[in-house]
Formats: structure tokens, sequence, C-alpha cells
């Protein structure tokens, strides 16, 4: 189900036939009729041509240097990463993939509008997560000629795992729905029930969508480093040690001193299910040494020096160890979570840290009504002290 693609065409669906409209607005990506093949998407404008309401934009475009933007996600319960944007001489590279074929689309449309009508040459996988990948497949089938990057381990996760996870991701959205109609149907406020309606909406549509997904496999792997050159600027790819994941890879341009990061670095605290605690904080070190001030990271807003990299690998470092001592004692997690509260890690109250990653999650996930602000930070530290209690001995 390509739904957000209703989100650019219902405008002006009603003047014209749908053959035309998309040779109009897809331009010549409609050239290639089988790259996303021309019978579905009729069959899209057709249920758009019915729709009696525009959807919400799925990105916001923020442009973070002459010919760099940031596609920052909006809140959704099957949450889509940010992209990074580059604007090359002729064509474009595009860091990340989202959580789903549609929101590839959706994107694209934005960008044609908002950025450029070049063609899309490189997309780079940041990481092997779901939410990060899963577009792959739409990149494909619209520029064929497009290159997939990642790094070689990377590249051996999506192999491995991707079609395992999207097949899980698909059963927890189903499980979910009548966990979600219920708690609308004890909604008390207007609040309450558009909540729980979007988590209804959104996991039904997600999980339709999903059910069939085939991962597309990165058709380039970097080791360590990849240059590419353009006249107008560089683009370098890098692997710089394991982090979020074994497999991490940053793109930093050195003329616009903009890095995209992927969740290596962002603006929410780290995911560590897949992660290397003991490394990262030294991982994100290296990173610091590309000479750049300006951060599109995987989730949350844009970051405008590298504060919220030390910050990070702080946070990182103190929170690792406090769960090891413990854990050394043989304490149970449970009892690790009692002890350490976020008031106790004095990496987040230096400079704010704490305040910021309880905004920055207020404001780019999707925050249940009535949630209390402290809520938000507690909630994040007991999920990376459960994460970290399991990876700790991980090389």
């Amino acid at each position: 189900m390509w739904y957000p693609y209703v989100l650019y065409v219902y405008n002006t669906m009603m003047r014209d036939s749908r053959r035309g409209f998309l040779k109009r607005t897809m331009g010549p990506l409609w050239t290639g009729a089988a790259l996303l093949d021309q019978a579905m998407l009729r069959a899209t404008a057709a249920r758009a041509q019915a729709r009696t309401a525009v959807l919400p934009k799925l990105f916001n475009i923020q442009k973070v240097a002459p010919g760099v933007y940031g596609a920052i996600a909006t809140p959704l319960p099957n949450l889509n990463c940010n992209a990074a944007i580059f604007e090359n001489d002729k064509d474009l590279l595009i860091v990340d993939s989202h959580a789903r074929p549609s929101a590839v689309v959706s994107l694209l449309q934005q960008i044609r509008k908002e950025v450029s009508t070049k063609p899309v040459r490189y997309i780079v996988n940041s990481h092997f997560h779901w939410d990060h990948s899963e577009g792959n497949p739409a990149y494909r089938r619209l520029f064929p000629q497009a290159e997939i990057i990642t790094s070689d381990t990377t590249r051996n996760l999506l192999r491995e795992f991707g079609a395992v996870r999207a097949a899980a991701q698909v059963e927890q959205a189903t499980k979910m729905v009548p966990e979600y109609k219920k708690s609308l149907a004890a909604a008390a406020t207007a609040e309450e029930k558009a909540y729980w309606q979007f988590m209804v909406k959104d996991s039904v549509e997600f999980a339709s969508e999903m059910k069939d997904y085939k991962p597309e496999l990165p058709s380039i792997t970097i080791k360590s480093d990849l240059v590419i050159h353009y006249t107008t600027h560089d683009l370098h790819l890098a692997f710089r040690g394991k982090g979020h994941t074994a497999g991490d890879v940053v793109v930093y341009c050195p003329q616009k001193k903009v890095i995209a990061t992927g969740d290596l670095l962002h603006s929410f605290a780290p995911f560590i299910a897949d992660g290397y605690p003991r490394f990262w904080p030294q991982t994100l070190r290296a990173v610091s040494d590309f000479d750049f001030t300006h951060v599109i990271g995987g989730h949350g807003g844009v970051q405008d020096s590298k504060l919220r990299l030390h910050q990070m690998a702080a946070y990182i470092e103190d929170l690792t160890e406090e769960v090891t001592k413990l854990k050394r004692q043989g304490r149970a997690v449970a009892d690790v979570k009692k002890v350490i509260e976020p008031g106790k890690l004095k990496s987040l109250s230096r400079d704010g840290y704490g305040d910021f990653l309880m905004d920055s999650i207020g404001k780019y996930r999707l925050v249940k009504p009535g949630t209390v602000r402290a809520t938000i930070l507690s909630d994040a530290v007991a999920s990376n002290i459960e994460h970290v209690y399991d990876t700790i001995d991980k090389e």
C-alpha cells in the first residue's frame, strides 16, 4: 500500500487524467513504466481520486548548507528515519531509506518540489536497521541505475536479518492493533482518541504494505573509506568502528562541513540493543576528527555543533561503567534499573544533555497524551540500562 503518494497527488488529481497526471508529476521517473509498476501507480492514483482529505507530509525538509538538506521525519507509530540529501552536479545522494517503500515515494515528491528534480544516483544505508533500509526496493525500482552503498558488515547484516526483522515488525504491528483499539474505546478525551486512532491506522497500513516485503541488498560496500568527487564538493563515506551497530557508516562533506551520521549520533537517547557500548564512545570520537559543524542524525533535529557528540559519548561511557559495576556484583537487571536513576548520571546534567533529550524525544517522537516530561528521560535510561546489561561483553 503506497498510501503516502496520496500526499502529493490529491490536490491536482481532480483536474487530470491519471495517465497524464502521473507523467507530469513523476517526470523522468515515468519513463521506465516497469520501474515502479505503472499499473500500481494508476491504482494508487485512483484511490487518491476517491479521497476527501490530504494526509500530512512525512518529512520536513530543512536546508542545512548550500546543496545539503535534512529531511526530518515527522512522528509516526512505526517511525521513519531522517534522510540526508546531498545535491551534486547532476544527481543526488541520499542517506538512509526509511521504514517502508511508500515513505520513499512521499519523500521524492517533496524533493522534486522543494529541492531538485535531479535523479537519485546513490543511496547510503548508514546501518541495517529496518527504519533505515526498508525503502531500498523503492529506490531501486525508481532508479535502476542507482547504487546502494554501505559497509561490508551492514550488507551482511541486512542479508541475514533484513527479511526476518521486517516480518517481525509486521507481526508486532498486527499484534498491537487490538490493544490499540481497546485503548481507543477507553479514551476519555479528544486528544487521546486522536492518538489511538492514529496508532491503529498507521499500524494497519504498515502491516498491509510490508507483509510481502523483500529486502534489497546494497550493490557497493566499503571496508573503511570511499570518497566520491564532484566539481562542487566531495562526499566522504567512512566506517570508524563499532557503535550503534557493527557497521555504521557516516557521510561527510568537507566543503559544506556537514556530516550525516545515522543512529551513531542523533538527537534521541542511543538505541543499544544491537550496540557495542564499550566501543561506541571511541567510535564517536574518531568521527569527531572530521571538521564538521552540522550533523544530520538518524532521528530528531539537525545539530549545529559537536557538543551532542561528546555528550552522547560521555553518557554511554557513564552508563556502561555503572551498569558494569553492578552487574559484576551479581545484581539483576531489574535491580540495576532501580539503582541507576537519571538524576544520578552526571553525563545527563552536564551542559543540559538530559533536558535536550527530553525536548527532542518529546518533539520528534510520537508521545502518548498526558506523558510527564521527566518520564520520557527515565524510560529512555531504563531501556538503555537493559540493553547495556545485555551487550557489555560484545566484541
